[in-house]
């Protein structure tokens, strides 16, 4: 019975040893925070472990983190996982759409996005662009003849519209000279005919009378231009001056009309066409309406595929650029001694209870090896 007594005070001093032991070595990993001093001189181990190599463990958790964890090739890996490029797909689809429902116009966007008086601002960057489109076009093609410059099917119009612009100049001299004004007008020339004339000619303008010769004149000028030939002239002059007008280079027309007005119509052309649109004030929503299932099945996922391969590409630059380690550092060196503890603890505490409980186990063993020497010694 004294033996079995022994054995077992033995066993209970060992592990009560081998448990205490081991946890005063774990709470001295994080205890004391600050140093602790007696007669003027520091304790040994204060302050504990962890508080007094917390500068050190903060740089090592840094690099572990860049070169363990988050590296650039596992964040690659991530980026090209399939379940997330869905993932991330999804949710541009659900932003276009909320962000479409707003109603938002291009000019409202713009304007948010500090852009002031956007109507004004694009109408002069089309002009802009316009103008020097011209001016970069006019010198490629400004020493070749207009034949060559004009598309075959705007030629082709052109030229199959002569005859009836012939036609339509005669309409229109015969509407002029059969109006009030024409006569007037012609009634005029002749006067300044006679008067050109000298006294003979006043002396026929006394004799014919000038307001029986309009009469007799008007009628004829109809005629005239009523006749198919004269339209067959006409036609024929437009056909000159256009095959001459088509043989000119550019240059020479530019010259006629000033590249200065021709490079303002242009710009005003460029601006008509921005005002004239309107779509500034249309909302985003219905301008994208007869594309808006097809920007979401496939502009979508080639835009979220374009921007993930170009971060994948750059992934090594944005890594360093982030200072993943300074970042990591900065935190934990941030962190107060309580919370890296308590940080350490809910991860580990299960493994220190366990280290405390082996203590104890091994100093149970240990106290039972000594009792059994004792006993036989």
């Amino acid at each position: 019975m004294g033996t079995f007594i022994y054995l077992s005070f033995m066993v209970a001093v060992g592990a009560l040893i081998g448990g205490v032991t081991n946890l005063i070595a774990i709470v001295m990993l994080f205890r004391p925070h600050e140093p602790m001093y007696l007669f003027g001189k520091r304790l040994p181990f204060t302050p504990g472990l962890i508080p007094k190599r917390r500068r050190e463990l903060a740089e090592q958790l840094g690099k572990t983190v860049v070169e363990h964890l988050v590296t650039p090739e596992g964040l690659r890996r991530k980026l090209n996982d399939s379940a997330f490029m869905a993932g991330v797909v999804e949710e541009g689809r659900k932003w276009l759409k909320r962000w479409l429902a707003r109603r938002e116009t291009p000019a409202q966007l713009l304007e948010r996005l500090g852009i002031r008086s956007p109507d004004e601002r694009l109408e002069a960057l089309a002009a802009g662009q316009a103008a020097q489109a011209y001016e970069r076009w006019s010198q490629t093609w400004r020493t070749r003849p207009i034949c060559d410059i004009l598309p075959l099917e705007l030629k082709e119009t052109m030229e199959a519209r002569i005859e009836q612009l012939a036609g339509y100049l005669a309409d229109r001299a015969l509407e002029y000279f059969s109006s009030a004004e024409g006569k007037q007008q012609l009634s005029g020339m002749i006067q300044r005919f006679f008067q050109e004339r000298g006294m003979v000619g006043g002396v026929l303008q006394m004799l014919l009378g000038n307001v029986n010769l309009v009469d007799k004149v008007q009628p004829e000028i109809g005629k005239f231009l009523r006749h198919a030939g004269t339209r067959a002239a006409i036609a024929r002059l437009l056909w000159t001056e256009w095959n001459k007008w088509i043989d000119y280079p550019l240059a020479t027309v530019e010259e006629m009309v000033g590249r200065r007005r021709m490079s303002e119509a242009v710009q005003a052309a460029a601006r008509g066409l921005v005002r004239g649109s309107g779509w500034l004030h249309r909302p985003l929503a219905d301008l994208l309406a007869p594309y808006e299932q097809d920007v979401l099945d496939r502009f979508v996922p080639q835009a979220v595929a374009a921007a993930v391969r170009l971060l994948g590409d750059q992934m090594e630059s944005v890594v360093a650029q982030l200072g993943l380690a300074d970042v990591v550092r900065d935190q934990v060196e941030s962190f107060s001694l309580r919370r890296l503890e308590a940080i350490i603890l809910a991860i580990a505490r299960r493994e220190l209870k366990m280290i405390t409980y082996l203590g104890a186990v091994l100093g149970a063993i240990i106290g039972a090896v000594q009792g059994m020497i004792g006993l036989w010694l």
